[in-house]
């Protein structure tokens, strides 16, 4: 192909300074989930002030993780989890890799509940995540009651596991709802 004066030497519209970009990276995206997950972290230590979640906050953050493992799994990898885990504990004064721990086991356990969930009603994603929530707080209940030889109260642990619950249907929509919102503006 000849040179043609003012194009620097490229050759055609086909040439390899034109050839398009491939953009195919997750990695801004899985950047992106990390950070709204460590603001909602940050959210749920500011709902402690106010005195009905004194001491028991919603795990916010566990139901954000949730529905992006079953609705968007490739962009939450399992160091996202892990940092916003770090996050949490380092905010609550947790033991230190508890909550990331836990939330590292929720994404894996979801990799292989996924398929059959997507297929599956509301009322058993609700149970899933009851039974993921219960678990979570029973593993953080059982490490801290062998670190510190001492049984914590009960009572925070039961509202915060009620707390959240009640709240999995409304996060569960909101996150749908921006999603949808997202999507419609992606293809428009």
């Amino acid at each position: 192909m000849k040179k043609s004066p003012g194009n620097n030497g490229v050759t055609g519209k086909t040439g390899q300074y034109f050839e398009q970009a491939e953009f195919g990276s997750d990695l801004p995206v899985q950047f992106l989930v990390a950070v709204f997950g460590i603001t909602l972290v940050i959210f749920e230590g500011s709902l402690g002030l106010w005195s009905i979640f004194y001491g028991a906050t919603p795990l916010l953050s566990l139901i954000f993780l949730y529905w992006m493992s079953l609705h968007f799994e490739k962009f939450v990898p399992m160091i996202a989890a892990f940092i916003i885990g770090i996050v949490s504990d380092l905010l609550f004064s947790d033991l230190l890799g508890g909550r990331a721990i836990a939330y590292m086991m929720v994404l894996y356990v979801m990799q292989y509940r996924r398929p059959r969930l997507l297929q599956s009603e509301f009322m058993e994603i609700w149970t899933d995540f009851a039974i993921m929530v219960t678990i979570v707080t029973l593993f953080q209940f059982i490490i801290f009651s062998l670190i510190n030889l001492a049984i914590p109260s009960g009572t925070p642990l039961l509202f915060q596991l009620g707390s959240t619950l009640i709240l999995f249907p409304i996060g569960y929509v909101i996150f749908a709802a921006v999603a949808a919102l997202l999507q419609r503006m992606k293809s428009s």
